[in-house]
């Protein structure tokens, strides 16, 4: 093994996932589709096709 510094391994500034919006922490939601419906979902925009759909829709009455 050679000695001195090496340029791989440890802890990186700016490493991860980006948050969706500053300052709020995001989860993982799994869900259960077909086939057909995943492909759907791609097309139609993906996950921030998802989040627009809950942020538009209204509350239900209860």
């Amino acid at each position: 093994m050679k000695a001195g510094k090496t340029t791989h391994g440890g802890a990186g500034r700016g490493q991860g996932r980006k948050p969706i919006e500053a300052g709020q922490e995001s989860v993982t939601v799994n869900m259960r589709l077909s086939g057909r419906q995943r492909d759907k979902l791609q097309r139609l925009g993906g996950a921030p096709w998802v989040r627009e759909k809950i942020d538009k829709a209204k509350e239900p009455k209860g």
